[in-house]
């Protein structure tokens, strides 16, 4: 598996919410200082809350694109089976012996699923729960982890 391309789909996925998150907010701000916004009453605060919106989407996409930057400038580290798990991992797990998931590792933008060549991946920062389970690790370890109220064993398969 090419983890250049993986990590591209990811910006790639990234760069079209960037995308959206931007028109949102500038939506959000026309709302917000359209003649239609201004107060009629006391009680109306229709303009206030466009504002708030406003700010915080401007906000996210901020953030957005910064960590798009960081991604594109990061070091992409190959793995093999005695090599511990960082950022740039590509880790195929097994779940109670049944499910099998492939993760990335980032250093940011976790939760984020993505399809590359038939296959889906999640992005998973080694602050999340999972993440902080995995750090570490190397191929052919197991560990539990709560997930949906449930124990479950996690073994894993490969490091990439």
């Amino acid at each position: 598996m090419d983890k250049k391309s993986i990590f591209q789909s990811l910006i790639n996925e990234l760069q079209g919410r960037f995308n959206v998150l931007k028109q949102s907010a500038l939506d959000a701000k026309e709302a917000a200082t359209n003649e239609e916004s201004k107060a009629e009453n006391k009680y109306d605060t229709r303009g206030l809350e466009a504002s708030y919106l406003a700010g915080a989407q401007a906000k996210r996409a901020t953030e957005l694109m910064e960590n798009i930057e960081r991604l594109k400038a990061l070091k992409i580290t190959d793995f093999n089976q005695d090599t511990p798990i960082t950022s740039t991992a590509l880790i195929h797990l097994e779940v109670d012996g049944e499910e099998r998931k492939w993760f990335l590792i980032t250093p940011c933008e976790g939760g984020i699923k993505i399809n590359v060549d038939g296959l889906t991946l999640y992005s998973l920062t080694l602050e999340s729960p999972l993440g902080k389970l995995l750090k570490k690790k190397t191929q052919g370890d197991f560990f539990d982890f709560h997930t949906k109220g449930e124990l479950k064993e996690y073994e894993i398969l490969e490091v990439l």
